[in-house]
């Protein structure tokens, strides 16, 4: 997987996610499309020849449990859980994910672990390429790219980091730049996207205009915020070491809990990960590495952390959270 990776930035920006919202010209938007007409578009992308390294999978063939551990790992939205007449287009690393039949007939998908704008550009205009040879895709001269929400009209392109930012939040300056962000049109979402909190000091950055931008300059406008983003926490970390006492302190003790607890839900697994997390990438913990912190506040997740585990955990969750989490600090 590719977010199992650690990569450029990943103190601070565990992933970068771009996006191509497109439709197929001369059908109409999923939202008015019955069963039957969004069987037609699966059909047409079924049609299409990918590469060997990409499958198609109907998304009335995946199991619950699949699905929301899609959407536990960001590859999927929450809206496309349970769609019956969508289907996902997924390359082996799952670097690249595109939804068919979710808001728009296509939502291609380009995934990169840590800062990695370029990377993930170039392998989603070359998936995207490889659909337009077999696909004409609805376009208007003036306007650009037709999508069914106005919003993403134009470009249809969308630049998204993920950050975790928990030494902004201790120095109470999140809110201050966070404002700024928004007024000069950037989004910050929470974990999970639009109306949810930062869990784990974790929040999304993203464009929100896409209309009359060109794709390079909708990157460089992101990517020139989440920079500054990277610098003002790293500061913000050296601000809080002058402390160190304390920050040890609070970080070795969600160490603590996380490798002695018998019992943990996934809310406050989070947080003290999220702590754990600081601790490693200011060098105050050495007794586990970033990769495996950032694997755990995966994979601790209920529908993910069961179908690692292959059992059904549902009454005894919290338990098997715990041992999962010892066993994995050991």
């Amino acid at each position: 997987m590719w977010y199992e990776d650690i990569s450029n930035d990943s103190d601070v920006v565990i992933s970068t996610r771009l996006r191509y919202a497109r439709n197929i010209a001369g059908y109409k938007f999923p939202h008015m499309m019955n069963n039957n007409e969004q069987a037609k578009i699966i059909k047409l992308i079924e049609n299409v020849k990918l590469k060997d390294n990409y499958k198609l999978f109907k998304m009335k063939d995946i199991d619950v449990d699949t699905e929301n551990s899609l959407m536990e790992k960001h590859l999927i939205s929450k809206e496309f859980v349970g769609n019956d007449d969508g289907a996902i287009i997924a390359s082996d690393k799952y670097d690249i994910l595109c939804m068919i039949n979710e808001e728009d007939h296509l939502r291609i998908q380009s995934f990169e672990s840590g800062f990695n704008p370029d990377k993930a550009y170039n392998n989603l205009v070359e998936f995207t390429n490889m659909l337009e040879k077999n696909i004409d895709f609805a376009k208007n001269d003036k306007y650009g790219y037709l999508t069914a929400c106005p919003t993403n009209v134009g470009s249809g392109f969308r630049v998204s980091f993920m950050l975790h930012l928990p030494a902004l939040a201790k120095i109470k300056m999140l809110n201050k730049l966070f404002n700024q962000i928004t007024n000069i049109g950037l989004s910050v979402r929470g974990f999970y996207g639009e109306n949810t909190k930062g869990d784990g000091y974790i929040y999304q950055i993203s464009n929100q205009k896409t209309l009359g931008i060109s794709d390079k300059e909708i990157i460089n406008n992101v990517t020139a915020v989440v920079k500054t983003l990277i610098e003002q926490e790293r500061k913000a970390r050296e601000i809080l070491k002058k402390n160190n006492l304390y920050l040890e302190d609070e970080v070795y003790r969600a160490y603590g809990t996380l490798k002695y607890s018998r019992v943990i839900n996934e809310e406050e697994a989070l947080k003290l990960l999220s702590r754990v997390r600081l601790g490693v990438s200011t060098s105050i913990i050495k007794e586990v590495d970033l990769k495996k912190i950032q694997n755990l506040m995966i994979n601790i997740k209920p529908y993910t952390l069961k179908l690692i585990l292959k059992q059904d955990i549902e009454n005894d969750e919290d338990k098997v959270r715990a041992d999962y989490i010892r066993k994995e600090l050991k």
